[in-house]
């Protein structure tokens, strides 16, 4: 599983046990899986999809923003 750590000026949230993740990247959409490999991405302006076991899907909106995947935690900052 996956942990999410999602931080702005405002506050931060911690997600745990996401299954995946959908990142509005420059190149596209991206997939973010257990296991990925440590990425930096730049993030365009779309929603941030996450999947989390035993709850409902949460979107965030988000206007640009940077990310940073390292032994299965993203670290979005918006």
């Amino acid at each position: 599983m996956i942990n999410c750590i999602i931080t702005s000026f405002k506050k931060t949230i911690v997600y745990k046990n996401v299954q995946n993740i959908i990142l509005p990247a420059f190149s596209g959409q991206m997939q973010i899986l257990p296991g990925h490999a440590e990425s930096f991405i730049l993030l365009r302006k779309g929603n941030i999809f996450l999947r989390q076991l035993n709850k409902e899907d949460e979107i965030i909106q988000n206007i640009n923003g940077e990310c940073h995947i390292k032994n299965d935690v993203v670290t979005i900052i918006l």
